[in-house]
């Protein structure tokens, strides 16, 4: 039945013409609504620029890794961990 239907459905070229160029206005309207978004948005965001000085690094000095090694260990405290049934539960959301 639908090939009955397509097959008596006649396309002309002035269809086909008008779709074109309904396809060609809707294009250059995105790509011109578009553009003036992006102008809009350059406007906003458009700051006056302010430039601080910074002072510059003349000279670099290297990491010894002595110092690292003649310093004494420490050993840190640590928490003792606790049962998993004693932690107190978190609600969780799941969509």
């Amino acid at each position: 039945m639908n090939r009955q239907r397509a097959a008596q459905m006649r396309i002309s070229p002035l269809h086909i013409q008008q779709g074109v160029f309904l396809l060609l206005a809707l294009l250059v309207t995105l790509v011109v609504g578009q553009q003036l978004m992006s102008w809009h948005y350059s406007q906003q965001t458009e700051a006056p620029h302010v430039s601080i000085q910074h002072a510059t690094q003349t000279h670099f000095s290297a990491v010894s890794s002595s110092q690292a090694e003649n310093a004494p260990m420490r050993m840190m405290e640590v928490d003792q961990p606790q049962p998993v049934d004693d932690l107190p539960r978190q609600e969780r959301w799941v969509f």
